[in-house]
């Protein structure tokens, strides 16, 4: 989803972003895409900001610098945003892809000049994990990365809009005859530390298979055992 704002120039958007009192702004922008949540899923208006109880804001700067072999290296790997929703400001290169589909295809998503990326977060969808939140599963995170090109730098600059870390995650509605996907409320804090160390254990297990394919790979092959026999043994 993409929120047009009048056709600004990026560096006037990076200087907005970046000056301080404009997270206001943000947070307005943020909150817009909150009452369409609330309104596909059924809510009472201002139901996710307060469930949010105060909502906390981080900003990150990412540089791209071009690479002469993209198809060698991600600019930033496979993930999902932890948090309730992330605004997402990126030149008019592009790099930024999506998947529905569990990585086996990306779509590209193509920059808008003046606009803003809307990303969907972990706390209030499901995760490639399974995990389903204040949706109850009902719709899904922005699963993206990050790509490279050979012919230009990228610049992009993402805003997360996070809960309160005492905030409870749980669902906030459930339609009639659907079971709830928790087993029991947590906190955002807690919902983090889950999210953290499954990708650590992920990134683990990838780890640990590369290595153990790099060890078939680089273990020499069984030649074959030629015995040696004389002349008169092989003619007989």
């Amino acid at each position: 989803m993409h929120v047009g704002r009048g056709g600004a120039r990026l560096e006037r958007d990076i200087h907005i972003l970046l000056i301080p009192g404009e997270e206001p702004r943000l947070l307005a922008v943020a909150g817009e895409a909150g009452r369409v949540e609330e309104e596909a899923m059924g809510l009472e208006k201002e139901a996710v900001r307060e469930a949010c109880i105060e909502m906390e804001q981080k900003l990150a700067v990412n540089f791209y610098p071009k690479c002469p072999q993209p198809d060698l290296t991600l600019g930033l790997k496979r993930h999902t945003d932890p948090g309730t929703i992330t605004l997402l400001l990126q030149d008019q290169v592009g790099g930024l892809q999506a998947t529905r589909d569990n990585g086996n295809t990306w779509i590209t998503v193509k920059p808008i000049q003046g606009a803003f990326v809307v990303n969907l977060g972990d706390h209030g969808h499901a995760t490639r994990f399974a995990e389903e939140y204040l949706s109850n599963g009902r719709f899904r995170n922005a699963d993206h990365q990050a790509v490279v090109n050979s012919n230009s730098s990228r610049l992009s600059i993402a805003t997360f809009q996070n809960p309160s870390p005492e905030a409870i995650v749980y669902p906030l509605k459930l339609r009639e005859g659907e079971e709830c996907v928790m087993n029991e409320p947590i906190t955002f804090s807690e919902m983090y530390r889950r999210k953290m160390a499954k990708d650590l254990e992920l990134a683990r297990l990838k780890k640990m298979a590369k290595e153990q394919q790099q060890v078939v790979s680089d273990k020499p092959q069984d030649k074959p055992n030629f015995e040696s026999k004389s002349l008169d043994h092989i003619l007989a």
